[in-house]
């Protein structure tokens, strides 16, 4: 399944339209091999590329020189950044359950060890990014985990501690019949059972944060 929308793709790889960027200051953490950092550079953002893997990030500087796009890269830890960005997109390490469909291994090969470390992780990362976002800015948070607690459970935790938060539940009109799959806190949960009629898609969590 994919949808595309002003040059951004909301699909199985759990990328998020987010509004008008030309011009403004975008942070894609985790970014390796650069998906979604090609299509905020693509859209005219001023890009900063985030990924702690050297290794990762020459495939990332190949897909751009490739796609004629520009983006400064940053072989960093992410915590290691400070600046402040209008848009942030921190599409998170995690467990990968989503590519179940694709995977039907899965169950088999992953025992689940070290996952509460995972949660704990995923929660630093998020609490980080949005001391990076400036005022009025977007957070997309997204796994592609069929685990709440790497996706709603996340949310709900940092709504809870940053008052300063919001849901954008906004859906642009091709989009509007994602509103089924709204979770309580406010974001999307797509499992691969979903849109069989269309091919399916990995099962995956999105969640749209601005700061007000």
């Amino acid at each position: 399944m994919q949808i595309k929308k002003k040059g951004f793709l909301f699909d199985d790889s759990s990328e998020l339209l987010v509004e008008e960027i030309k011009g403004k200051s975008a942070l894609d953490l985790c970014a390796a091999p650069g998906g979604k950092t090609m299509q905020m550079a693509a859209a005219g953002a001023h890009v900063t590329a985030v990924d702690i893997s050297e290794i990762r990030s020459s495939k990332l500087k190949e897909n751009l020189t490739r796609t004629s796009l520009e983006a400064k890269i940053v072989i960093s830890d992410l915590f290691e950044i400070k600046n402040l960005f209008d848009v942030i997109i921190l599409d998170a390490p995690c467990s990968a359950t989503g590519t179940i469909r694709r995977h039907p291994d899965l169950p088999y090969v992953k025992s689940g060890v070290g996952l509460n470390k995972l949660f704990s992780m995923q929660y630093k990362m998020l609490e980080h990014a949005v001391s990076l976002m400036k005022p009025n800015s977007q957070l997309i948070y997204c796994t592609c985990s069929l685990l709440p607690q790497e996706g709603e459970h996340q949310v709900h935790k940092l709504l809870s501690n940053f008052r300063e938060l919001r849901v954008d539940k906004y859906l642009p009109n091709d989009l509007v019949f994602l509103e089924e799959y709204r979770t309580h806190e406010g974001g999307l949960r797509l499992l691969p059972n979903h849109f069989a009629e269309t091919g399916g898609t990995d099962g995956f969590y999105i969640a749209k944060l601005v700061k007000v």
